[in-house]
């Protein structure tokens, strides 16, 4: 099912826009529980930081499109499903919540342009 996608995809960019959705989405989360930014990092409170949250919306749908673009669209919506619960998983194991947030923030703030621009330039290449 997967074959094309592995053969001729980036499985980096996919991983790069999992992480950055991931990441930014706890962000997000943790904005709205502490909006005085008390036991929150404050380098999610900058104003610049909720555009860098907005603009990583599309990397929760995204890598489904570039995989289902290779591999057929079945297989886009299994591997939506599976990177939602597989990514929720790895969220937790990389302790993205706590103090560690604002660090994985700014790798996420690198990462997602970073894979936009290796699944765009595989498509359209």
């Amino acid at each position: 099912m997967f074959n094309e996608f592995m053969h001729q995809g980036s499985i980096f960019a996919v991983i790069l826009m999992v992480y950055a959705g991931n990441v930014m989405m706890e962000a997000v989360r943790r904005d709205r529980l502490d909006p005085h930014g008390i036991n929150s990092p404050l380098i999610i409170k900058h104003p610049i930081s909720a555009l860098f949250m907005f603009a990583s919306i599309p990397c929760s749908v995204l890598p489904a499109i570039y995989i289902g673009s290779y591999s057929g669209w079945v297989a886009g919506i299994v591997s939506w499903l599976v990177l939602q619960i597989g990514g929720a998983v790895i969220t937790i194991v990389l302790r993205v919540r706590g103090p560690l947030l604002g660090l994985h923030f700014i790798f996420a703030c690198i990462a997602f342009p970073i894979g936009y621009f290796l699944s765009l330039s595989d498509l359209f290449a």
